[in-house]
């Protein structure tokens, strides 16, 4: 039980990434590849060449992210326990850095400054998916997760085993919602939201 919710806490933890992303640092997601590979067709297609290259960035710090945790972590034949944790201590401290780079600019960076955010956000939620991944869940992508519980409610086959796959839905949900709060209230605290669901979900699973 304790992984599960561990997992949820974390998809939390990218709801709120992602809505920071989007609703300050270029209009772009920092988890959501789909959706920023539609992004960089509108600004290719549009002639809008910063939303263009602001959203081929995001993307490609979500995959520096997958490769770099994926390189920590190992093959699967070589995974170990202590690759797990170490890749999980990394991911967490870039979410904590990013809130901690927020806070310092209050909330409010600059035409320079956003992009270099949303790099780290991004970097942080590719090795974050890598981390998912190796647990048999998505914390990022959670299209596959609402199709397989569809798809199961309508065929009979019920939802009980995607209870925690659905848990995931609404704690991202509720992760951009209270990080939404933060952001029109204290915009300065916005990104202690995700870095605190970071947290917990790493000490969760960790003990």
């Amino acid at each position: 039980m304790r992984r599960p919710v561990a997992l949820a806490v974390l998809t939390a933890c990218a709801g709120g990434m992602d809505l920071i992303s989007v609703a300050v640092l270029g209009g772009v997601f920092s988890g959501i590849i789909t959706g920023n590979l539609v992004h960089v067709g509108h600004g290719l297609g549009a002639g809008q060449w910063t939303l263009a290259a602001t959203a081929a960035g995001a993307v490609a710090a979500f995959a520096a992210g997958v490769g770099a945790a994926s390189a920590i972590m190992g093959a699967p034949q070589r995974r170990t326990r202590s690759r797990v944790r170490l890749q999980l201590a990394l991911q967490t401290t870039a979410v904590v850095a990013f809130a901690a780079a927020w806070a310092a600019l209050g909330g409010e960076p600059s035409t320079v400054q956003a992009p270099a955010l949303l790099v780290l956000a991004a970097l942080a939620m590719g090795a974050q998916s890598a981390w998912a991944r190796e647990s048999g869940a998505s914390t990022t992508y959670l299209t596959g997760t609402l199709t397989a519980a569809l798809s199961d409610a309508a065929t009979g086959q019920g939802l009980a085993r995607h209870r925690w796959a659905l848990a995931r839905l609404g704690f991202l949900l509720a992760g951009a919602a209270a990080t939404t709060v933060c952001l029109i209230h204290y915009p300065g605290a916005a990104a202690l939201v995700p870095a605190g669901c970071a947290v917990c979900g790493a000490v969760l699973w960790w003990r």
